[in-house]
């Protein structure tokens, strides 16, 4: 089905509606970071009070990151039925609980089911914010603002390094997490103000509700949008297939899997890096203070190439973009096992960010694209969970290779190929996304 939005939204301009959209989308992508990335602050601490080996500290790891498989494919999927902003709501509720949850446990058994439970949550969160923003964006600024949104996932891994830094010293690792239930302040704020995605409402038949939404994201759009609404989604019908056997109709069984398999890519490197940097940097020379600065500068490099992406894939296209940071990551992380002047290391761990968790975000905007409204929330929780299995391998491998106690430049090494594997199976994808697009033809098109 042709996701009818775009009418209305090929020359909207971005208004108040859009941004408050996007504020709402950002703010709860910001604890999302935050949530995830503090673990690897702060677990030379856990480490050293429950005495684990780096083998059970990668499984920790792995837990909140097998929780996000979990999550995603069991409510981020659900949003396609039970809505966008419902799921959301509820993913919200879940990971911020479950972080208090995670502040209070008194051994690693305890620990882990918290982290599952944060990771749950999150994984239903993450493709519906993902979704609605791309929704619910102007055509022309998508990938931006999808990017943009995303890139505050790096803001909360600065947040958490700063964090960190400042504040475990005094309350130690358990007020770290303990700052990360401030969310549930986030559960009113979204509920008064974050709409119902139009294209949700559209193929719920609630056209009335859709046309509405629609005259505010797009207030210059001229024409009849309830006609418009009904006379598309009437004369569109798509065949009797389940959303997730959908996602390999209409020339997709092949790129279906390569995306999948540059998700669970960039997500080992994403996570692998996240929960192993600061302990690897200490392992190369540095001070534990030190190692926390780097940790900072990686998810600042994160934030700035996410937003150059996003401007990067309007431009030109999302895949081009994608290759090229996919190769970049593949040079910055190989080299940060070598020993370097304390600037260049810098410059490669920002890099590094850059071109893994600001590669990812492009990605999620990639597959938002690719697939129609319908099933949009499902590609992309199901993209996004097939990538989990990649997320959970990099802390769970990273730790493995510190306990064999192997160079740092063979550790370091191990987490750059997955760049080189990506850059490939994106090159493969068959049709587009990531660009601006001509209005397309009724007719389904290849992809």
């Amino acid at each position: 089905m042709w996701d009818v939005t775009c009418d209305a939204l090929e020359d909207a301009r971005i208004n108040r509606y859009h941004l408050l959209v996007f504020v709402c989308c950002s703010m709860l992508m910001t604890f999302d970071g935050y949530d995830l990335v503090i673990y690897g602050s702060v677990l030379q601490h856990i480490v050293k009070e429950w005495s684990l080996s780096s083998v059970y500290a990668g499984f920790m790891g792995s837990s909140a990151l097998f929780g996000m498989m979990v999550g995603a494919i069991l409510l981020g999927s659900s949003s396609d039925r039970f809505g966008r902003k419902t799921i959301i709501q509820v993913s919200l509720v879940v990971f911020s609980v479950a972080v208090v949850g995670s502040a209070l446990s008194q051994n690693p058994v305890s620990f882990i089911v918290w982290r599952f439970l944060t990771g749950f949550g999150i994984g239903g969160l993450s493709p519906n914010i993902v979704a609605m923003t791309s929704e619910m964006s102007p055509k022309k600024h998508r990938n931006l603002m999808v990017t943009a949104m995303l890139s505050c996932f790096s803001i909360g891994g600065i947040i958490a390094a700063a964090v960190g830094m400042t504040i475990t010293p005094v309350y130690g690792w358990r007020g770290d997490f303990l700052l990360g239930g401030l969310s549930l302040l986030l559960v009113p704020f979204i509920h008064i103000f974050l709409p119902e995605s139009a294209s949700f409402l559209l193929t719920q038949g609630r056209f009335d509700d859709a046309s509405r939404v629609l005259l505010k994201v797009a207030p210059g759009f001229r024409g009849d949008v309830t006609s418009l609404v009904k006379a598309r989604s009437g004369g569109q019908r798509e065949a009797a297939l389940s959303k997730v056997a959908r996602l390999f109709a209409e020339g997709r069984i092949v790129s279906t899997p390569l995306l999948w398999l540059s998700f669970g890519m960039c997500m080992f490197m994403v996570y692998g890096l996240s929960t192993w940097i600061p302990t690897l940097m200490v392992k190369h020379g540095y001070t534990a203070n030190s190692s926390l600065t780097f940790f900072l500068m990686l998810n600042a490099g994160a934030f700035v190439g996410a937003s150059v992406s996003g401007v990067l894939a309007d431009k030109i296209s999302g895949r081009t973009a994608l290759v090229l940071f996919f190769v970049l990551s593949f040079v910055s992380i190989g080299l940060l096992g070598y020993p370097q002047p304390a600037w260049f290391q810098t410059a490669l761990l920002m890099l590094g960010g850059a071109s893994t968790i600001g590669t990812l975000c492009i990605l999620h905007s990639f597959a938002a694209q690719y697939y129609p409204a319908s099933i949009r929330s499902t590609a992309v929780s199901w993209a996004g969970s097939c990538g989990r299995f990649g997320a959970v391998a990099g802390p769970a491998v990273g730790g493995y290779l510190v306990g064999l106690q192997l160079p740092t430049s063979s550790t370091f090494m191990a987490f750059a190929i997955p760049g080189i594997v990506a850059a490939f199976a994106i090159a493969l994808v068959r049709g587009t996304g990531g660009r601006a697009q001509h209005r397309p033809s009724p007719s389904p098109s290849k992809g």
